[in-house]
């Protein structure tokens, strides 16, 4: 499967304030929340503090 982001995320805002349009390195599971979310699946939902601990994580 090709690189999901390979031309930046779709978004036209072109002020490089984006980790994927400037090409950062993205956490896998991160692709795959991305992926999953835009294929229609189920996202794992989870608490205020869990998604914080999360987004500290990436």
């Amino acid at each position: 499967m090709d690189y999901a982001f390979k031309d930046g995320c779709g978004d036209d805002h072109g002020d490089g304030t984006c980790p994927i349009c400037r090409g950062e390195e993205l956490s896998p599971d991160f692709i795959a929340l991305l992926e999953r979310a835009a294929s229609g699946e189920p996202v794992v939902s989870m608490t205020v503090e869990e998604a914080a601990e999360w987004i500290r994580s990436l």
